[in-house]
């Protein structure tokens, strides 16, 4: 029994979805630069350089890092690994096979004070810088 002024649906084709922008490919470029920027969103993480290899459904990264003076290179080593892994794999739905993560530099702190006084004639260039 139809109730009155009830629509009846009409069956048929679903329309068809059209995404506004098109959908680029992950290539292992952009999959890089996805890296990159989930690892430099990390605490005492910056100037990631990632290099990734996809093979079928399972991707490889590997991450240079600079990592802060006086942080344990273990924890934020492993912080990077666990963000890296859930951002690729929810972006790209590929497995995040292996993360190496090599900390190629330490970032020491500020030391903006010093960094200020401009060197003096008298002084070797050496000791300047």
């Amino acid at each position: 029994m139809r109730r009155r002024g009830a629509a009846m649906a009409m069956p048929g084709p679903a329309p068809a979805f059209e995404p506004a922008v098109p959908v680029q490919p992950w290539t292992e470029e952009r999959i890089a630069r996805l890296v990159e920027e989930a690892a430099s969103r990390t605490p005492a993480a910056a100037g990631a350089e990632a290099t990734v290899r996809v093979c079928g459904g399972a991707a490889r990264v590997d991450l240079d890092l600079v990592v802060d003076h006086g942080t344990h290179l273990a924890t934020v080593a492993e912080a990077v690994r666990h963000r890296i892994g859930d951002r690729v794999g929810a972006e790209t739905g590929l497995t995040v096979e292996a993360i190496t993560v090599t900390v190629v530099d330490l970032r020491l702190p500020d030391q903006a004070a010093t960094a200020q006084h401009e060197p003096r004639a008298d002084t070797d260039a050496w000791t300047a810088t």
